[in-house]
């Protein structure tokens, strides 16, 4: 999509160049790259309009029973501008620990960039996020979403909850798509890794799926640093954790064990103990 709307910039800047008259002027020949960024920004709102006018058919109320192609396809070519636009690069390594076939995956989770980042590097068929109730009701994005196959998790209503995890985990099995949640269940305004929940790990069971433990750093910076710095983002693939390794782990074990590889992979102590003493002992312990 991003060769597509540079090649109608291209043409629109060129035309206007022409049609115009203004190539007999030297002095005017700069008007095309000048008029580059504009005629891209004016094809991705075309776009967008397009895309809203399709939105307008869709009805969140009806449940999906896998994600929509098209709108998965829409989906993914928006969050691949919105990453151009803030000025988004990503280093990605350990791919090659990827699990074959389906999976849950588990991340750290510091912006609402993360999942953006998700979509766009994780090499799969279809990558579906588990997120919020209130992310449906974003306007025209809201709808493509839920036909993209995003699903939420209401963690006020456990039957809805429950629902969640059991559609993720038969379309992991039926191998339809693979799912990423956060453990965290919410963004971390410290940075920090905060206490897992259960979700992640109930799904995993479930559909007897591997879980690919991932970790991405300084996703919290790109609005800080948006328009006048870029941001590099480190998306690492920690390992995965293979179903016949998780059933000897009862899902605290499960939970403490994959949350520890994420520690370890970001350098950070676990802010759910108590401190360490002077003599290594933890200071609840000394008192």
């Amino acid at each position: 999509m991003t060769l597509l709307f540079s090649l109608i910039a291209a043409v629109s800047s060129v035309g206007i160049f022409y049609l115009t008259g203004l190539y007999t002027v030297w002095y005017y020949y700069f008007l095309p790259i000048v008029l580059f960024f504009p005629m891209y920004l004016a094809a991705f709102l075309v776009f967008v309009i397009f895309a809203a006018l399709i939105g307008l058919f869709v009805n969140k109320k009806k449940p999906i029973t896998a994600p929509h192609p098209f709108f998965y396809w829409v989906t993914r070519q928006a969050i691949g501008q919105l990453l151009l636009f803030f000025r988004v690069k990503v280093k990605v390594s350990g791919l090659e620990k990827l699990p074959e076939g389906t999976f849950v995956a588990v991340y750290n989770h510091r912006s609402i960039i993360d999942p953006f980042v998700l979509i766009m590097k994780i090499p799969v068929k279809r990558l579906v996020m588990i997120s919020k109730p209130e992310n449906e009701k974003i306007p025209v994005a809201g709808k493509y979403m839920h036909m993209a196959g995003f699903l939420t998790i209401d963690r006020k209503s456990p039957m809805k909850a429950r629902s969640t995890v059991e559609k993720s985990a038969e379309w992991i099995r039926e191998g339809i798509a693979s799912v990423a949640i956060s453990p965290e269940g919410t963004r971390s305004k410290s940075g920090k890794l905060l206490p897992f929940r259960a979700a992640p790990f109930s799904t995993a069971r479930k559909a007897n799926a591997p879980i690919a433990v991932i970790t991405m750093t300084n996703t919290e910076k790109v609005f800080k640093r948006f328009p006048w710095r870029s941001t590099t983002i480190a998306l690492h693939v920690v390992g995965s954790v293979m179903p016949d390794r998780f059933d000897e782990m009862n899902s605290f074990e499960l939970s403490n064990y994959v949350r520890q590889m994420m520690l370890d992979d970001l350098g950070e102590e676990d802010s759910t103990l108590p401190p360490k003493s002077a003599d290594g002992t933890d200071s609840a312990d000394s008192e």
